[in-house]
């Protein structure tokens, strides 16, 4: 088969991954027909279990979980398989012991109120104001995070908000929303548009740590959807098309890579990130680092560089992080140690409240807190002038 490479990074030491794959029919297990030894050794923490081509979730019963890995040779069903069942192992084989945190998975779970995203009939005949980003329509039923696509609008003169995903930032009444793009920045259209808007509401998931290179795999109930067809990649968010039907219990899996750290209990990085100016990157969420969705405190640790830059354009600021998702007076960054050479240093956004990524000076970069119904998040914005590069790593100190 040869190699194939998952992230165009060849690891350190020039170290290679690559794909070992078998297919076995469902008499070649034991034990009651629960136990396959597959003929490729796999690898743990990059291995997927395909039953008659829908992918299988690992876990134990207890835990909603099809099959348990052992080792690097068996793989135990918590249901026996019929002797006709086709079962295929995709593992990714890593040459090098830092490449397994390559894989970063997000596993979610349709919840009733989600279900009714897509069940909801196309929308029309809304209002969009320019002045204000302000999506205006009747008995609206949305709520902040809730992500609208876009299907058609038509200016008063000139152009107005174009087809595409948009989140909603805060609902003024049940009549009238504010919204962001999908990646939570100002939108800046100039005309407003009356009676004409058409959109669908649509499930979108955030992904902490999620970057334009990474590459993405996402499963619906073990089937494999197509990227740009089935759904949508932007900054942090993978959005669904409305197309895709979904209800409650549903399984979303969401396979990423694209990150060469290795982490810790209690301690998360990424490195490699690059952001564009104006642009914005969320790296720590309220599921990272502690068990609680409301509050953690902990050290965090960014550095940057200009991405085309030789001498020593770059920066490195240490923080102390509390971040509250119901009290933004709760927030706090403080700055620890901070240097480098480029402009004045990190900025820190609302020491003690919510930010947004517009309230950065122009020509710097910095760290904020924002939130929603869902949780809290850290974010590093970029308004230097250039693309920069990044890395971060925050370490628990309670939750």
């Amino acid at each position: 088969m040869g190699i194939k490479y998952i992230s165009g990074f060849r690891g350190l030491d020039h170290a290679k991954q690559h794909i070992r794959r078998s297919t076995h029919l469902g008499s070649a297990t034991t034990s009651s027909s629960t136990v396959l030894n597959p003929s490729e050794a796999f690898d743990s923490q990059a291995c997927f279990v395909y039953l008659n081509g829908a992918m299988l979730r690992e876990g134990t019963s207890g835990d909603g979980g099809d099959y348990v890995l052992s080792g690097t040779n068996t793989i135990t069903f918590n249901t026996a398989v019929a002797s006709t069942d086709i079962i295929e192992v995709v593992s990714y084989a890593f040459q090098n012991g830092t490449l397994p945190q390559t894989l970063k998975e997000v596993d979610h779970t349709v919840i009733a109120a989600e279900t009714t995203l897509h069940a909801t009939a196309r929308v029309t005949d809304g209002d969009f104001t320019t002045a204000t980003d302000t999506l205006t329509k009747a008995s609206h039923g949305l709520v902040v995070g809730d992500v609208i696509s876009v299907i058609s609008a038509t200016a008063t003169t000139g152009t107005t908000i174009t087809a595409g995903r948009y989140k909603v930032l805060t609902v003024t009444s049940s009549s009238a929303v504010v919204l962001t793009d999908i990646d939570g920045n100002v939108l800046a259209f100039a005309n407003d548009s009356d009676s004409d808007v058409t959109y669908d509401v649509v499930f979108s998931k955030l992904v902490g740590g999620l970057t334009a290179f990474s590459h993405v795999m996402l499963y619906l109930n073990g089937l494999l959807l197509v990227e740009n067809t089935d759904y949508y990649r932007d900054q942090q968010q993978i959005t669904l098309d409305k197309t895709v039907n979904i209800t409650t219990g549903h399984q979303l899996a969401i396979r990423s890579f694209g990150s060469f750290a290795i982490e810790r209990e209690a301690e998360k990085q990424g490195t490699g990130l690059s952001i564009v100016d104006d642009a914005h990157n969320l790296i720590i969420t309220n599921t990272d680092l502690s068990a609680s969705n409301v509050t953690a405190t902990f050290q965090l640790q960014v550095s940057y560089r200009h991405t085309t830059a030789t001498n020593d354009a770059y920066q490195i600021g240490n923080f102390f992080v509390r971040a509250e998702k119901n009290v933004p007076a709760d927030c706090y960054i403080h700055t620890i140690a901070d240097g480098g050479n480029i402009g004045t240093g990190m900025e820190i956004l609302d020491e003690d409240g919510y930010s947004a990524a517009s309230d950065l000076t122009d020509g710097n970069v910095g760290v904020g807190i924002t939130a929603d119904s869902n949780g809290w998040y850290v974010y590093l914005v970029n308004r230097a002038g250039y693309t920069v590069v990044a890395g971060w790593k925050a370490t628990a100190i309670s939750g």
